[in-house]
């Protein structure tokens, strides 16, 4: 989908946007990806309460996150998005859900309330992705866990595209992502809130595909047992970045 405005996504262009959103499923839920991450971490840094925890999801578009949570056991899930594009049989599993401009709004809940914060592909989406982290630091638990995720600008493919275009793909001009982390801004704008728990990568399904993806497949089997091939490689073929934070 292209970039609209906020205002634009509430008013002339709020049909397309209810259309793209409905049923969608971003690559980062694919496979079970995104909750196969939150748990794992979830179980490691909050044992035994696990499923009792406050999550809120930025941007749950129809909530098919939501209903991966809820299959895990998760119980007490949240939402915020720019408008309500969730679709009507999956309204039940969310606590509660509000709708507000992450880039300018302040997020309706107080202070250290959430256990738990996702944000699956949206910090680069927003115009001003600043005031998103200040109120995530607000408004998340000291310990609390904030699950990310960006475009890995350092990989190969996304390298070798900006050196012959001088541009990033996911960038283009019909595309609404519109806010870039380089290394230097993630540490400075974000980092500097958190601890670093862990740093994990999403391969694109589509570079596993044929003769060479069978080789990438091979190649990150045999790193499942070796941390530092897996890492290697995921360095250099990860589409997205997930940073796993801690306050």
């Amino acid at each position: 989908m292209e970039y609209f405005t906020a205002k634009e996504l509430k008013s002339s262009k709020r049909n397309v946007a209810q259309k793209e959103m409905g049923g969608y499923e971003g690559r980062n839920l694919k496979d079970d990806f995104a909750v196969k991450l939150t748990s794992k971490y979830c179980e490691k840094l909050f044992p035994g309460q696990t499923y009792d925890l406050k999550v809120l999801d930025y941007g749950p578009a129809s909530g098919v996150f939501q209903v991966q949570l809820a299959n895990r056991g998760f119980k007490e899930l949240y939402g915020l998005d720019i408008d309500d594009y969730r679709d009507a049989d999956k309204k039940h599993l969310f606590k509660d859900f509000k709708t507000a401009d992450l880039s300018y709004d302040k997020i309706g809940w107080p202070d250290n309330f959430f256990d738990v914060i996702t944000a699956w592909c949206i910090l680069p989406h927003l115009e001003n992705p600043h005031q998103a982290i200040r109120e995530t630091v607000r408004i998340l638990k000291p310990g609390g866990l904030f699950i990310l995720s960006i475009p890995y600008l350092g990989s190969r493919a996304s390298v070798n595209y900006f050196l012959k275009h001088k541009d990033f793909a996911r960038y283009h001009p019909k595309k609404n992502h519109i806010f870039a982390f380089t290394p230097g801004i993630f540490q400075s704008v974000v980092l500097r809130h958190f601890n670093l728990v862990k740093q994990e990568f999403l391969i694109d399904p589509r570079s596993l595909q044929g003769p060479k993806g069978k080789i990438r497949q091979w190649i990150l089997e045999i790193g499942r047992s070796n941390p530092r091939i897996k890492d290697f490689f995921e360095n250099l073929w990860g589409y997205n970045q997930i940073w796993i934070l801690r306050k």
